[in-house]
């Protein structure tokens, strides 16, 4: 969907899928996407439909012959998949590693070496004569999330791939801004000289005459493409060469042994469904959308409290020591459970959407600050979790408009014998 993560809002790119300001939640204006769903209805061709998808992600449907129709209110971000099989599913996995065959990390492995506050694409930010047209808007985010990568380690890429991707990757006015949101010099005599000679072994691979190529010399002023990567390349080589993350030990052999050990001795109430005693390992299988519900809001909390909150009877020290990390790890992880929790509530006040959004919120800010190698593995329902919040003022409490029912009654559907003869009488009754 070029760039586009989310159905509701305009915002592109993937790294803008961690992105908490709500300011910048634009809702998508639903007489351009009614436009551009005639459009593609009107398209005579497969190309020029795929065309309009990919840089307005809408497509025909018979909903928009409703005059009232507005998919950005009315197309729900479904809790039980977003929440529970989305972003429960991938805390537990991909962020705290819940599993048995989870590899072991170093901090040389990161793919990316830092943060860093990147601003996203404005058209009030931009400098003059640097208006993006809106395809090539997710070129910043792209062009940002290369100039993080690790220059140094087991996954490092050279300077020279580098340029390469920002060559790729970047057009001139995209280039041109994410250098200007950084405050670097127009002017090009204080590139440092890693990035001369590169610049010089570049030009002369593709040079008629190689021996004519040189770096421009005094107070020459960018103006092409390959002088805003060159300026890019030069602040990169002055941030941080490789990660110095800290790596959070959460999915241990003993950690998973102590969740299982509770899933099997914790004593509940009838009424609870069960989840695989032998929760993390191949032979639990796939967990399903309720399971992570009753793991995230009954066993993993009380597993990890007692685990990780737990220092010989007294509270973990909140500093930078193991235990004072896995005591960050634990609230981190408590702020996502805390919202499922509410979210799940049969019952909503305003009160509560708003607690809700602020946990999410918290912990979206801090997954990657403390979960590093949460980077390599994003996901759209990071971002469209937040928009819970609107559905939850706009419909109430999920229980009245989540999939669980349609998913039982697809079950159960599932579970007819049929021998694929159409028309008779079917002996099976929904009651």
């Amino acid at each position: 969907m070029s760039g586009l993560i989310c159905s509701i809002c305009r915002m592109r790119g993937k790294n803008l899928i961690f992105n908490t300001d709500r300011s910048q939640w634009t809702r998508r204006d639903v007489e351009k996407l009614r436009h551009w769903a005639n459009a593609y209805r009107n398209a005579n061709t497969l190309a020029e439909r795929k065309a309009i998808f990919d840089d307005h992600g809408v497509r025909w449907s018979s909903l928009w012959l409703l005059e009232y129709w507005d998919p950005t209110r009315m197309l729900v971000i479904d809790t039980m998949h977003c929440i529970l099989e989305g972003v429960v599913h991938y805390h537990c996995r991909y962020v705290l590693r819940l599993f048995a065959a989870a590899p072991q990390l170093s901090a040389d492995g990161f793919k990316h070496a830092y943060d860093y506050p990147w601003i996203p694409y404005d058209v009030e930010v931009a400098p003059s004569g640097c208006n993006l047209e809106e395809k090539h808007v997710p070129l910043v985010a792209k062009i940002q999330e290369v100039l993080c990568l690790s220059l140094k380690g087991d996954k490092a890429m050279t300077l020279d791939q580098v340029w390469t991707r920002l060559d790729n990757q970047g057009t001139r006015d995209a280039l041109r801004f994410v250098a200007h949101t950084l405050d670097l010099p127009v002017r090009l005599d204080g590139v440092c000289e890693t990035v001369k000679t590169l610049y010089v072994q570049r030009g002369k691979r593709k040079a008629k005459h190689p021996d004519r190529v040189q770096f421009p010399s005094g107070q020459f002023v960018a103006t092409k493409k390959n002088h805003y990567i060159a300026l890019l390349l030069d602040w990169r080589l002055n941030q941080a060469l490789s990660s110095e993350a800290h790596i959070i030990r959460t999915g241990t052999p003993e950690t998973l042994a102590h969740i299982q050990h509770v899933i099997r001795e914790t004593t509940t109430p009838s009424w609870l469904n069960s989840v695989p005693k032998n929760y993390g390992e191949a032979k639990a299988g796939s967990i399903k959308a309720d399971e992570w519900r009753t793991l995230s809001t009954v066993y993993l909390p009380i597993a990890l409290i007692t685990l990780w909150g737990d220092n010989d009877g007294f509270a973990p020290p909140e500093d930078n020591s193991e235990p004072g990390y896995l005591l960050k790890a634990l609230d981190h992880t408590m702020a996502l459970f805390q919202a499922t929790v509410i979210t799940c509530r049969y019952t909503m006040t305003t009160s509560r959407v708003i607690a809700v959004r602020d946990y999410l919120e918290s912990w979206v800010k801090d997954l990657r600050t403390l979960f590093p190698h949460s980077r390599g593995v994003w996901r759209p329902n990071i971002h469209a979790a937040g928009h819970i919040y609107d559905f939850l003022l706009l419909y109430g409490p999920v229980i009245s408009w989540w999939c669980f029912p349609f998913e039982r009654l697809i079950g159960a559907l599932q579970k007819i014998n049929t021998n694929d003869h159409i028309g008779g009488r079917c002996p099976f009754l929904i009651s």
